[in-house]
């Protein structure tokens, strides 16, 4: 895990790559939710208002950590912002090849990079990979799956598992469902009592990655961190405008995204 030249190398290759229009994602107690880093209401909410309702309905059946990467500026009255084309042309058909490898080397660096900051309890990383499936093209076909690919470790066949389309599949995306998603039983011996790494594209109010969550805690994951390469914000909220307008520094691989500064056991 702590190969410093690899590190660097992987480091490098993001500054050149998306540093131009990608910003870390942070964490500040009284300004950013401390689920989604979006910003917050006021300086004494420690999460935002979609992440409480999320949290008065379910508790801790939802994702123990979730790492949004970077913000997307989304919404830009002046045009689609190179952030937003990112994120959503690396799943359109055909996909933008130069989109796919970015968000893919994304999520090989933090894996890679910051591997000892997600595993919970320290020393104890995730046991299990999977991702959030689309709806519309659920399955190891859609480009999503080629993100939880480049997850760094305990990523063999043996590791991975693939959530079921539930029959909540069809409801509102903007809320979250134990029946959104289901745990194939072939797999469930894969999920108990295990730390699982579930990985997502963009996460925007984040129904569906907590409902996917909420199913891995169901067949008794003892812990799931959904892992998000990109948190999606709207230009046009003034609240979401700050906060971009504040972010201004090229994203940087090393910024970690669970203390949101430096890597203590780095």
């Amino acid at each position: 895990m702590n190969d410093p030249r690899l590190h660097e190398t992987l480091r490098n290759a993001l500054l050149d790559r998306v540093g131009g229009f990608f910003r870390n994602t942070v964490r500040h107690s009284g300004e950013t939710c401390s689920v989604c880093t979006g910003p917050v209401a006021s300086t004494d909410s420690a999460r935002c208002g979609v992440c409480s309702s999320h949290h008065a309905e379910f508790g801790d059946r939802l994702a123990d950590q979730v790492l949004p990467l970077t913000y997307v500026c989304g919404n830009h009255p002046q045009g689609i912002h190179q952030s937003a084309h990112t994120v959503v042309s690396y799943k359109r058909t055909p996909v933008a090849e130069k989109s796919v490898k970015d968000l893919c080397l994304m999520i090989l660096a933090a894996t890679t990079i910051h591997a000892s900051c997600i595993a919970v309890p320290p020393g104890r990383t995730w046991q299990a990979v999977t991702f959030v499936p689309s709806a519309s093209k659920p399955g190891r076909g859609h480009p999503v799956a080629q993100l939880a690919r480049q997850v760094a470790f305990h990523n063999d066949a043996d590791n991975r598992l693939t959530l079921d389309l539930g029959p909540g599949i069809e409801a509102d995306q903007r809320t979250v469902r134990g029946d959104r998603f289901a745990v194939p039983a072939r797999y469930r011996e894969r999920v108990e009592g295990k730390h699982v790494l579930l990985v997502d594209d963009t996460w925007t109010t984040g129904a569906k990655a907590q409902s996917a969550a909420v199913s891995l805690k169901e067949v008794g994951a003892a812990h799931v961190t959904a892992l998000c390469a990109a948190r999606w914000c709207r230009y046009e909220w003034e609240s979401h405008r700050l906060l971009l307008d504040r972010c201004t520094e090229p994203y940087d691989a090393y910024f970690c995204p669970v203390t949101g500064g430096t890597c203590p056991t780095n």
